[in-house]
């Protein structure tokens, strides 16, 4: 059930009308009001994940600004950030070791993770003190919910699709990008050019977690569903299901794009190199999120962003489908009280305060970073519209290039798959090996082997 609201409100957020009725003139609505004091007044110190590096000048500047902003509004609150950025297995051992930060940054796949351990927060106290639950996307907060109580503050959401490079395409005689994966096969064989190191389509194929990640979006597109994947069992328990069915024909297809079609790069390429291969025009079409365009523009500042569109992903026997995702906040459970306070207004300040926001987007629209990413609304309402029309005057990338993605979620032509209900990490790391491994060896049997990857999923992650 809370899959199929999650699917169904983000689709209704994106049929919105939304009327430019704010913007620089009135402004976006106040959502959340800031306690006059945190923690009484008293000294508390927290520690906060995901600190720029000194190298990502501008965004540390941004990032050190609110801090200084924050710390003036509230003297009394001692902020350290950390340059720390999630990844699943050394969160592990922070969680063993007792060493989670006060605050940090997660992946919508997680909070069960943390809940189930009793690393995280209950933040269902501090969500009624502050009133800001109704400003959230509903099924978006769900997410970050357990048996009625909120652990997490959930900040973006993407969906997955197809950027492609407009040049390439055209020199092909192709306007428009493809609809469906028979078409990407047609357009990537007319494109790929290997005597001169061009491939038509890629993926992340690296035999990372990436890797079954993107995987898992062309199942969904051939038939296949969160619950067809890892099934949630009347008891609680789960069953590994996807050694059969839409899972096995979206295999078959990998594997027909490496050794029948010949149009996958020869490269190994991980969630920064696709964006590399892009840019240096050595890909034309990629399996890529929303939200990595600003990575794209921030970490290839020469590149010429507006040879770059973005569309649905192709349609498959089960329409046009596509993995969602995003990040969210929690708090570490070990925080005491006075801790808990400051970094949930903290993180809740940075994320709807209608100045900060304002400033935000200012700074990074001068800085020429990431306004204008196809990526799916977090909020509803006034605070929403508000936040969409005064970006608008901002943006800097071209989001012209993404009406074809924007306008298909907005008219419900996509179908937002969710990840699987638990164990995603793991799964996503077992059916990344094996893409691999499809793609280095044409005798690989995609059929036995999925089988027999379920069944040691099961066995070693499901039932351990």
């Amino acid at each position: 059930m809370k899959r199929k609201l999650f699917i169904l409100m983000v689709i209704a957020l994106f049929a919105m009308q939304i009327v430019p009725s704010f913007g620089q003139e009135g402004g976006i609505p106040q959502t959340l009001v800031m306690p006059e004091q945190i923690a009484e007044g008293r000294p508390v110190t927290i520690t906060v994940s995901d600190k720029p590096s000194p190298d990502r000048e501008g965004e540390l500047s941004l990032w050190q600004d609110q801090v200084n902003r924050f710390q003036e509004m509230y003297p009394n609150v001692t902020i350290e950030g950390l340059e720390l950025e999630y990844e699943p297995t050394a969160f592990v051992a922070l969680i063993a070791g007792d060493q989670l930060p006060t605050l940090f940054r997660s992946y919508f796949t997680e909070p069960e993770k943390f809940i189930s351990q009793n690393a995280v927060a209950d933040l269902t106290p501090l969500y009624e003190a502050s009133g800001v639950a109704d400003a959230f996307n509903p099924s978006v907060l769900e997410i970050a919910t357990q048996d009625g109580a909120v652990y997490a503050i959930p900040e973006n959401a993407y969906a997955l699709g197809l950027a492609y490079n407009i040049e390439l395409l055209a020199e092909a005689g192709y306007d428009a990008p493809p609809t469906t994966w028979d078409e990407l096969v047609e357009i990537a064989q007319a494109v790929t050019d290997k005597d001169n190191g061009v491939a038509g389509f890629a993926f992340i194929n690296d035999g990372s977690a990436a890797t079954g990640w993107h995987f898992t979006n062309i199942a969904y597109s051939f038939g296949a569903s969160p619950d067809d994947i890892i099934t949630v069992n009347d008891d609680g328990s789960f069953t590994a299901e996807f050694g059969e069915g839409a899972t096995v024909d979206a295999l078959n297809f990998i594997h027909d794009l490496r050794w029948e079609y010949d149009v996958l790069p020869g490269a190994t390429l991980d969630w920064g190199s696709i964006t590399e291969a892009l840019v240096s025009g050595r890909v034309a079409m990629a399996i890529y999120a929303g939200d990595q365009f600003g990575f794209m523009l921030n970490s290839f500042p020469d590149a010429d962003i507006s040879n770059f569109g973005y569309a649905p992903m192709p349609a498959g026997p089960n329409g046009i489908s596509a993995l969602t995702g995003g990040n969210l906040w929690m708090i570490d459970a070990d925080a005491s009280e006075d801790e808990r306070e400051a970094a949930f207004y903290f993180q809740l300040w940075r994320q709807l305060d209608p100045a900060e926001y304002e400033s935000a987007v200012i700074t990074q629209s001068e800085q020429g970073r990431t306004i204008g990413q196809p990526v799916l609304p977090m909020y509803v309402g006034e605070h929403q519209e508000g936040r969409e029309a005064f970006e608008a005057d901002y943006n800097v990338l071209p989001v012209e290039n993404y009406a074809l993605f924007n306008d298909a979620v907005k008219a419900g032509d996509i179908t937002l798959y969710p990840e699987p209900a638990t164990a995603v990490q793991d799964y996503y790391a077992e059916v990344g090996v094996l893409v691999s491994e499809v793609l280095s060896n044409e005798r690989t049997d995609p059929e036995t082997r999925l089988g027999e990857v379920a069944e040691e999923f099961q066995i070693f992650v499901l039932d351990r």
